[in-house]
């Protein structure tokens, strides 16, 4: 029994090890708030630990720590509420500003990054989800498919159209087109 107890807790860590940073990126972008993520990044392996299994394989363990994550932020929001939104961008890189070369290059990041916010905001929930899953936590679309119950090529879809959108937005922009023109009820009318 010893052995076992043994081979689960090593398969629990390793998981924790492999899945912990892609699990925080994910919860910290759809939380907006660093320190809700840190708790509940710990709450997907506190609730993961009574039911594992060594045995089972890692996409599948990926894919099942995920769904806790998801419900998790689901709880989340109906408890508090969808007025809190995903982190902004900027906060999601690693580059510490004093590495950035002049004011002008921040400048011009920060830009870029509020407005890819504002493209991403034209998604609806789903494709923000699968987005944040396949950019953010670095998932492959094999590794999302079981955690939505959606096919990989529908996945691919999905995520090929999102991009599509929030390359409309942006050629919309830069023709000077209103934030309005690119909303969310305008870009889904342009995908039908």
């Amino acid at each position: 029994m010893h052995l076992e107890e043994d081979a689960r807790y090593r398969s629990f860590r390793a998981a924790y090890e492999e899945q912990g940073d892609r699990l925080y990126a994910y919860l910290r972008y759809r939380l907006r708030d660093i320190t809700l993520a840190e708790d509940m990044t710990a709450e997907v392996f506190a609730r993961a630990w009574p039911r594992w299994d060594p045995t089972r394989s890692t996409a599948t363990t990926s894919a099942w720590l995920f769904a806790i994550a998801r419900n998790l932020v689901v709880d989340s929001y109906r408890q508090r509420g969808r007025a809190v939104r995903e982190v902004p961008l900027d906060h999601m890189t690693s580059a510490d500003h004093s590495d950035i070369a002049t004011l002008e290059q921040h400048i011009l990041q920060t830009e870029r990054l509020a407005q890819l916010e504002r493209a991403m905001d034209t998604l609806s929930e789903r494709e923000r989800n699968i987005m944040a899953l396949r950019f953010v936590a670095g998932l492959k679309n094999r590794e999302i498919s079981p955690l939505l119950g959606l096919s990989e090529g529908n996945i691919a879809k999905i995520v090929y159209r999102a991009i599509r959108a929030v390359r409309r937005y942006y050629s919309g922009e830069e023709q000077g087109r209103d934030y309005e023109l690119a909303s969310p009820q305008c870009v889904s009318e342009q995908r039908r």
